[in-house]
């Protein structure tokens, strides 16, 4: 029979274990935002104050520590993306959701830069970032159904296309390199998505 002092002491194991996977995570974002975009296991460890062991201990190698990571930064960024109803003015769907991304596009743009760096190395990133894409092109999809469903399914494809371009983190990510504000990036991506969306469905404006 297990006595309670055992069953605390694997309590209190299972605890440690989960505080040290979390800080091992976090200390990979952190070099990642610092613009360490492979960091090794070693640097790792020491960002997160613990044994280079403890590491491998936790995680078979740095690419599980990255899945760990990608939860994180879920659980802290992308809450911010919500559903924006497709009954509200166009105007105010477009500003809502710039709104959603501009503050996810500003949280994660040290990370996501880096990611870019090896997304082509890392399987997981790979995932993460098409499924972020592809959370994003959902959302548009809802919010603007009734403009994409006045549509042919060839025209309606371009159309959300468009409006994908319109409000990614490539736009807002180029905006930032010419050295526009956020209140510019956001105003200029709010421009682009609506004059996408004022191109009527035959080609000419409404």
């Amino acid at each position: 029979m297990v006595s309670i002092v055992e069953h605390k002491t694997d309590d209190g194991r299972v605890a440690r274990g989960q505080r040290t996977r979390r800080a091992l995570a976090e200390s990979l974002i952190s070099l990642l935002e610092e613009d360490d975009a492979q960091p090794t296991a070693r640097r790792i460890a020491e960002r997160a104050g613990v044994s280079l062991r403890l590491v491998f201990h936790h995680f078979d190698d740095v690419e599980s520590i990255l899945h760990d990571a990608v939860r994180i930064q879920e659980q802290r960024h992308w809450h911010h993306v919500r559903p924006v109803a497709s009954t509200l003015p166009v105007d105010e769907r477009v500003a809502r959701i710039v709104r959603q991304r501009t503050l996810v596009f500003q949280a994660t743009a040290p990370v996501r830069r880096s990611a870019e760096l090896i997304v082509r190395s890392s399987p997981t990133v790979a995932a993460e970032l098409r499924r972020g894409r592809e959370g994003l092109r959902s959302q548009l999809r809802a919010t603007f159904a009734p403009e994409l469903e006045t549509r042919r399914p060839a025209d309606a494809r371009l159309l959300l296309d468009a409006l994908e371009v319109a409000t990614s983190w490539e736009t807002w990510e180029q905006l930032e390199r010419l050295g526009r504000t956020t209140s510019n990036c956001r105003r200029t991506m709010e421009s682009l998505a609506r004059a996408v969306l004022s191109v009527s469905p035959t080609g000419g404006k409404p």
